[in-house]
């Protein structure tokens, strides 16, 4: 990409919408994001840059994070694509890491069991959180308060403000996912069921059971009392949390035990899924009802997916293809990245998106990168 040009776009961008801004608030926003889904859709991808060879990404605000094996994370700025400063410490390879969402904290545990807390601004380090010993497997934020979960068979309950432990819970397997919303905290380890723990009170709400194989992915929706799983059984079950009953139980794979990648996302009642090479899309309501089966376009699996407001989703594909896909018709729209690869096993895709930005994280045998587009970046 051109900087020096993508720059001088958005300053036109920001002069002529500013201009039709003073004229028209609702306009202005309305052909800003018209014109950013046209981008999506049709333009041709003019503004894609390289980020290094990092593999791991996460967005916020205006800027994004990527990580290595080296136990580094940097933070690029979006506006110029450069790093505005790098995150170091001695926990060794990224397991997993988080912002707040005022973006004002990022967290990250590694393979040691430390949890490193940074400002989000500056990227000073202000504390390391030391307890676990073993490495962390898993971690959720909510405001300043994280759990941490880990192979040393314990959840942590963290104050990232004063660097506190709050809370112990011991379990009795390997945490593989957390969710929490403050008091709840919703947690998978190495088994089949999916537990409830209220940490107040240190007690166990409900222990889900139902799932006759390994849970691979979780959701939490606190709002409404949702929690849905997905497991190797073939199975994605939404459970009532409050009640700690399960109300609908849909079968994604019939046969034989999943295998490939797993994940998904809900929105609203509509539950999108990918497994192996095959994306399908879920109405959550009475028991669960397939509305599409995303035709396929590769038989390679697909290793990551991010569903955006707009109904637009992308997947990542093995065979080195990110490709974009109408929710709402059930259609495929258009390849947006092409990446190709004599390694058989092909190419591990990291998804992030937001609306206007896609940061592709991709590793392969042959090379890592992290491919940033952004569709808010053209004019007009």
């Amino acid at each position: 990409m051109d900087l020096q040009e993508a720059h001088q776009n958005r300053q036109g961008r920001e002069i002529a919408y500013g201009q039709c801004y003073e004229r028209s608030p609702w306009k202005s926003l309305y052909l800003r994001k018209k014109r950013i889904i046209s981008n999506w859709r049709s333009r041709a991808i003019q503004s894609s840059t390289l980020l290094g060879d990092d593999y791991c990404t996460q967005i916020y605000h205006d800027r994004v994070i990527t990580g290595s094996n080296d136990g580094t994370l940097r933070v690029w700025n979006v506006e110029d694509a450069q790093p505005a400063f790098a995150l170091t410490g001695d926990n060794g390879p990224l397991i997993s890491y988080q912002v707040s969402e005022d973006g004002k904290y990022i967290v990250c545990g590694g393979v040691d069991g430390t949890v490193r807390v940074w400002c989000g601004q500056t990227g000073a380090q202000l504390h390391v959180l030391q307890g676990h010993t073993d490495r962390i497997s898993c971690m959720s934020l909510h405001g300043t308060t994280l759990v941490s979960g880990s192979r040393d068979l314990t959840l942590r309950v963290w104050d990232i403000v004063d660097g506190k432990c709050l809370h112990i819970l011991a379990v009795e397997v390997w945490v593989y996912f957390v969710k929490f919303d403050g008091k709840r905290v919703v947690f998978v380890g190495h088994g089949f069921t999916v537990n409830v723990w209220f940490i107040h009170t240190k007690e166990y709400l409900h222990t889900l059971t139902g799932h006759t194989g390994l849970v691979d992915s979780l959701l939490f929706e606190p709002e409404r009392d949702l929690v849905v799983s997905g497991s190797r059984d073939g199975t994605i079950r939404v459970w009532d949390v409050q009640r700690g009953t399960c109300i609908a139980n849909i079968v994604f794979h019939e046969g034989s035990r999943l295998s490939g990648y797993f994940g998904m996302q809900l929105r609203g009642n509509i539950l999108a899924c990918y497994y192996a090479s095959e994306v399908k899309v879920w109405d959550i309501r009475e028991g669960g009802s397939c509305l599409h089966h995303l035709p396929g376009q590769t038989l390679n699996f697909i290793s990551s997916m991010q569903w955006l407001d707009s109904g637009l989703l992308v997947t990542g594909s093995e065979d080195g293809s990110v490709k974009l896909w109408d929710v709402d018709k059930g259609t495929f729209v258009r390849e947006l990245v092409r990446s190709r690869s004599d390694d058989p096993r092909g190419y591990f895709w990291n998804l992030k998106a937001t609306e206007t930005l896609l940061v592709c994280g991709a590793q392969s045998v042959e090379e890592r990168k992290i491919i940033l587009i952004d569709f808010d970046a053209s004019y007009p």
